[in-house]
This record gives C-alpha cells, structure tokens and sequence, in this order.
C-alpha cells in the first residue's frame, strides 16, 4: 500500500478529530459562559411531557436528589402571586404566531428548603407544522438584585416621605417667621439661620446613611454656629454633658431646631450676650425617657416674655408634640431653664469606641 493510499484515511480521520475538538471546545467554552452567569439549563419536550434541567436549575427549585423534573413540579413551586403571569407568558409561548420567546421573572419556593427565590427565566419555542413541540432555555438566580431593588423602592418612598415632612416643617418656619418679623430683612435673615440649622441636622443624617445623628455632634454643630466658633472650640462658656448617644433623624431634625432656638435667643438677650455669660446642656435616660436640659447663669435678669415668638413655641410646644414629649420653659432671674423629656426610644447608646 502506498503513501497515497493512505493519506485520504489520515485526513479523514484529522478532520474528525479537529471537528471533534472544535465540539469539545465549543461545549467547554459554553459551560464556562453558563458558570459564569450562575445560569442553569432546561429543557421540556412537549410531546412527551418529559422534563430535562441541570444541577443548576435543579438547586433553584430546591428538587430532591432522584426526583424527576415535570412540568406539574415547576408549577408547584412558583409563588402563587406569580401563577396566572407565568401561565399567560407561558401560552403565548406556545403560540405559532408568536415568535416563540419566552422570557419572564417569578418567584419560586424550593421543595425541599422552603426559600423563597427569584429567577429569571428564557427560553425558546420549536414548532413543527404549526405546532408546539419543544421549549429549550436558561434560568438564572436574580434573588440579590431583586433584594436591592426593593431596597431601593423602600428607600424611595421613606425619601418621600421624609421629603414632605421636611417641607412641612420648612413653611410652617417660613409662616411662623413672617408673623413674627417687622420687616422683610428681618425675615431673611431669621430663616436663613432656621434652614441652615436644620440643613446641619440633616448634614448629620446624611453622614450616617440616615440611621440617626450623634447627640454630642448635634450639640456642638449647633453651638458653633451660633457663637461664629470652631466645633471643637466651644470654650467654658458652653458646657455638654451626656452619655454617647444617637438620636433618631426625626428627633435629630426637631432637638437640633430647639438647640438653635435656644442658643439664638442666650446670644440676643440671655446668657451669652454677657461676657461671663454661660450656657449648659445635660441629657440622660430615667425610667424609659431620655430627659434633655439646657440651664443659663451669668447672664441678664431675665423674665417671662410679654408674647410668644416662633422661637418659644418650638421649645415649648412644637418639638415636644412631635416627639410624644413634654418641655418645660422656665424664667428665674438668674438665667433661662428649659427641659424636654421623650420616649427612650428616640435614640440609642452609641459604643464606647463610636
């Protein structure tokens, strides 16, 4: 036999195996593909009824070792919120006159570990002569992302509703500081002051992915700003004194409003329009309250106002009404007492090392 006679075999059997190859390589590089999107295989012969998936889709449905896939089982499984979709995506599926795709996100329950999870799910129909005969397709565990976007749904809608809530505060200050100034540069410049000192309670929560605001660091940004000082340089002249503690943004947002009422008023005619002037403020918890107090000494003889500025009724009624509260507004002659007393459960102790 001669080398001619042999080389059209040898070819032959090169193409073959390079064919093969190529199969090989292209299976593996599809598995690495599904692998790498955590997606699962199945395949439903709907002639048969019989029911092929991989270990993947097998895990998401949570199916026992050994037990047959059926269509019967997949239906089962879905959350019963998702059937009736599932079933009209599914029909026209099944309909010649569609172009046969099938694509849908639903919950199912595993069988086995009861979890709830969220795939997504495609697939494609096959007809012969009109009809049905086979859908093929991928699953694919959405479960986090669909967590996150609840999340952000959540996050949406506590946003609104922190959003009216702060412009109901915001005119409510704007209506109460035009009724109590004589001229519109006077408004001006009180209600700047009012927003600036809510925008620094809420500067606070920003900080804190809104989880609450530090007391100690409310007190001293409302400090600071209205004695034109550094935060860290308060002097003796204004004391705290409390536990760490981390105040709820809606009580963060109202004991913020009340620290710079307070603190205005000490600089215009209380303790702090007197060099030796000074101010304190206290806080601690009693029998499930969190009790606040801020106490003038040095400053002029002081006296029960002849009328209520917007400033006194949110000291004495508007913080504590919305923090379920009750305030105290006293004037001895030595120096302006007010106190405030709301449910503990308006903050939480902060760690040591916070």
């Amino acid at each position: 036999m001669t080398d001619t006679e042999i080389r059209p075999d040898t070819d032959d059997a090169r193409r073959a195996r390079t064919v093969c190859d190529e199969q090989a390589f292209a299976l593996e590089r599809m598995q690495l593909a599904l692998d790498a999107g955590r997606t699962g295989i199945w395949d439903w012969n709907l002639l048969t009824g019989e029911v092929h998936i991989d270990e993947r889709v097998r895990r998401l449905w949570g199916l026992p070792e050994g037990v047959p896939a059926s269509f019967e089982i997949f239906r089962s499984a879905l959350h019963p919120q998702d059937k009736k979709r599932t079933k009209e995506a599914v029909g026209v599926a099944l309909d010649p006159n569609h172009a046969g795709d099938y694509e849908i996100e639903y919950r199912v329950i595993g069988q086995t570990d009861r979890i709830e999870r969220w795939v997504s799910v495609r697939g494609r129909t096959f007809f012969e002569d009109g009809r049905a005969v086979r859908i093929l397709g991928t699953a694919r565990d959405i479960t986090p992302r669909k967590q996150r976007e609840q999340h952000v749904q959540v996050l949406l809608r506590e946003l609104v509703h922190r959003s009216k809530n702060l412009l109901a505060v915001v005119q409510a200050m704007s209506r109460q500081t035009a009724a109590g100034s004589p001229s519109l540069e006077v408004f001006q410049r009180k209600f700047a002051a009012r927003l600036q000192a809510l925008s620094m309670a809420h500067d606070l929560l920003v900080s804190q992915d809104w989880r609450g605001a530090s007391m100690r660091q409310l007190v001293r940004a409302q400090l600071a700003y209205c004695m034109d000082v550094p935060q860290g340089d308060l002097s003796p002249r204004a004391t705290i004194d409390g536990p760490r503690i981390m105040l709820k943004p809606e009580a963060a947002q109202n004991v913020g409003l009340a620290l710079h009422e307070l603190a205005t008023n000490a600089l215009s005619y209380g303790a702090l329009s007197r060099p030796d002037g000074a101010v304190s403020l206290t806080w601690g918890f009693e029998d499930g309250r969190l009790n606040i107090e801020w106490r003038e000494s040095g400053g002029p003889a002081v006296a029960t106002p002849p009328r209520e500025g917007f400033g006194h009724k949110v000291i004495k009624r508007l913080v504590a009404q919305a923090l379920d509260g009750a305030a105290t507004l006293n004037f001895p002659p030595d120096g302006l007492i007010w106190t405030l007393s709301i449910p503990a459960s308006y903050a939480t102790v902060m760690e040591e090392h916070a």
